[in-house]
């Protein structure tokens, strides 16, 4: 740990190699955080962007090359090596935010996956809709992603609805041409259309929209769409994207206080803490 005197320190921001981490918003929106909460601190910031044969390594130690005072990890693909190694033998600070999962003893910050569902699931009965179907993230590596589809039939059953797997479609990834590419496959494969669609982030549910355009099927009237995550792109998309909205920046910002307290000594791990989504309503849905 550190002598508590935050002059010259740095903190390290892990993330996978990859675009997708300046291509997707919602990634952007939680280093802007970040970023914002460390602009009148002393502490600087170093990208740590990790190939996939660097952190397939058990032995590797990223961290250790990089001369940090604590390390903050963004992307879910090495969520699971990073953490292990930091609880099993390093004394620099980790926080990681979200796919939380209570066994995990780390530092988090993370939003209510349950409370998101289920005020998705509240919006799509109280317009009517009992017919849902699913576009769910790839859930290989996102426990956020298994998360809310638990959540989310386990809340069916609670309201005496049924899960269709007929209206349902697993992603690969969790960009536009994902959720395009799924909403085509329900529209000519299903025997009838669902009467709305709960998308687990808002690129799936643009391309999903998307899909429903171009096959003339009109989004609400027939098929409403609802979202995850709150990116500012879907205001802008026709019809306006309804959303679960996570307060994505002050995550980022809530990471750095947690970074910071835990190496002036203000803060003893694990701390965990957990923010609230909201329903965000537009046209879509």
């Amino acid at each position: 740990m550190s002598d508590g005197s935050p002059k010259g320190k740095s903190v390290g921001l892990l993330t996978a190699f990859t675009p997708e981490i300046f291509k997707s918003e919602y990634f952007t929106r939680i280093i802007s955080g970040i970023i914002d909460a460390l602009r009148n601190t002393e502490f600087s910031l170093k990208l740590v962007m990790v190939k996939d044969e660097e952190y397939a390594d058990p032995s590797r130690k990223i961290f250790r090359e990089h001369s940090l005072d604590g390390l903050m990890l963004l992307t879910w693909r090495i969520h699971p090596k990073y953490i292990e190694e930091a609880i099993a033998g390093s004394e620099l600070p980790v926080v990681i935010i979200n796919d939380y999962t209570p066994e995990l003893k780390a530092n988090i910050v993370y939003c209510d996956n349950k409370l998101g569902v289920r005020l998705a699931l509240r919006h799509l009965i109280s317009r009517g809709f009992r017919k849902v179907g699913i576009l769910q993230g790839p859930d290989e590596a996102s426990l956020d992603a298994r998360e809310r589809l638990q959540h989310w039939t386990e809340l069916l059953r609670d309201c005496d609805m049924t899960f269709d797997r007929e209206h349902y479609r697993k992603c690969d990834y969790f960009f536009e041409e994902d959720g395009y590419l799924k909403m085509m496959d329900i529209i000519h494969h299903s025997k009838s259309l669902p009467r709305a669609m709960l998308c687990f982030n808002d690129d799936i549910a643009i391309g999903a929209i998307k899909a429903l355009k171009e096959s003339w099927i009109r989004c609400p009237e027939q098929v409403a769409v609802i979202g995850y995550d709150g990116i500012d792109k879907g205001r802008y998309v026709d019809p306006p994207l309804t959303t679960i909205r996570q307060p994505l920046e002050r995550m980022g910002a809530e990471m750095v206080n947690v970074m910071t307290g835990l190496i002036e000594g203000k803060l003893r791990g694990p701390v965990q803490k957990m923010f609230q989504p909201e329903l965000v309503v537009r046209r879509s849905c």
